[in-house]
C-alpha cells in the first residue's frame, strides 16, 4: 500500500516539554478551557499528542496541584487513620 503525498503527519515532539510550550498549553486552557485533548495540541500550537498534554495538564501545571510536606494536621489523621484500618 502506497501512502499518499502530503498525507505524512508532522512529527510529535516526546521529551521534556520547554517552558514556552507550558506557557502555551496554559495560556490556550485559560482562554478556550478543556474540551477535546486529542483535538487540543493542534489548535494550541503544540506538537505533542492529546495524551501528553493531558498528562502534562493533570500531573503539573493545574493550579490547585499542591505541593510540598504534609501539614502537622495531616500527619496526624494519616497516623490516626493507620492505628485503626492497617495499611
Amino acid at each position: 500500500m502506497v501512502k499518499a503525498p502530503g498525507s505524512e503527519k508532522p512529527s510529535l515532539r516526546k521529551g521534556s516539554w520547554a517552558p514556552e510550550e507550558d506557557r502555551k498549553l496554559i495560556a490556550y486552557i485559560r482562554r478556550y478551557g478543556i474540551w477535546n485533548w486529542s483535538e487540543m495540541p493542534k489548535y494550541a500550537g503544540l506538537l505533542r499528542c492529546g495524551k501528553s498534554c493531558r498528562l502534562r495538564w493533570m500531573n503539573y501545571l493545574r493550579p490547585d496541584i499542591r505541593r510540598g510536606n504534609f501539614t502537622q494536621e495531616e500527619d496526624e489523621t494519616i497516623i490516626k487513620l493507620h492505628e485503626q484500618l492497617g495499611n
